[in-house]
């Protein structure tokens, strides 16, 4: 039976996730609303988890596609994702990452209550949301928000966009931007079209292996520069800079699957 339009499309792509990835999926079958359309991408997995992945989804309610993409690297698994996305948003979703049974409602009411909104931006938290850790991590990234309003403050995991303003700068492209910190990059291609939105309330919760991942990131005068550059200056910082750096220290999409950050 053909299901009914959903809102928003939720891609979600993984690479040998047997460890992570049922937590995950709990955790979208959890959701307060169903007005999604899950599209996970296997990303040539060796392990158990594509078939942990299907058996799970064919036993939910969730509406689902399980695709494949054969070739290596997240950005080529984002993109496979996205050309089966339809709806008036998209958002991302990491295998090890648990969203709040709120997350996928209240990313549909800040969209509406924003309609010049070009994304909404969740805040990764790594306790829970009323610790003092928690709640400083909240203040940070808002007044960071506030302060530099085209800069990126979200990993990909916490990232939805309008879908159709996102296919028209071109999305993720492994063509345009073949290399790790498709999260940041995107945000140059989009920065003049309409706000982020971040909220005090919408947040996820990534797996702690995310705060070790120096081997597939940006060094810190790197960081520093993205800070402190003005957005103008973005272009030239990344197509001209990073990607250049990047070639130089094998930071393409793929690195992500050596996983030498766990």
């Amino acid at each position: 039976m053909p299901s009914s339009p959903k809102r928003i499309a939720l891609v979600l792509p993984y690479y040998n996730e047997a460890n992570y990835i049922l937590p995950t999926l709990e955790a979208i079958a959890a959701q307060d609303t169903r007005d999604f359309r899950l599209i996970i991408v296997n990303n040539r997995s060796n392990d158990a988890s594509p078939a942990m992945v299907e058996q799970f989804l064919a036993a939910s309610d969730i509406d689902y596609r399980h695709i494949e993409e054969n070739t290596p690297g997240v950005v080529p698994a984002l993109m496979a994702g996205i050309a089966q996305a339809s709806g008036e948003f998209i958002g991302f979703l990491n295998a090890d990452t648990i969203y709040p049974p709120h997350y996928v409602a209240q990313c549909l009411a800040l969209f509406d209550a924003n309609p010049t909104a070009t994304s909404v931006m969740a805040i990764n938290l790594y306790g829970p949301p009323d610790s003092e850790h928690a709640q400083r991590r909240i203040r940070r990234v808002l007044l960071a928000s506030r302060i530099m309003p085209r800069k990126c403050h979200a990993g990909t995991y916490a990232q939805a966009w309008r879908l159709d303003l996102f296919r028209a700068a071109g999305g993720f492209d492994s063509a345009i931007w073949p290399y790790v910190l498709e999260d940041h990059e995107i945000m140059v291609r989009m920065m003049d079209k309409g706000p982020s939105i971040y909220d005090a309330h919408h947040y996820c919760f990534p797996s702690a292996r995310r705060t070790n991942s120096t081997a597939v990131s940006w060094n810190a005068w790197e960081k520093i520069a993205y800070g402190v550059l003005p957005p103008r200056a973005m272009p030239w910082f990344f197509y001209r800079y990073l990607a250049g750096k990047f070639v130089r220290r094998k930071m393409l999409s793929e690195a992500l699957r050596n996983r030498t950050w766990e």
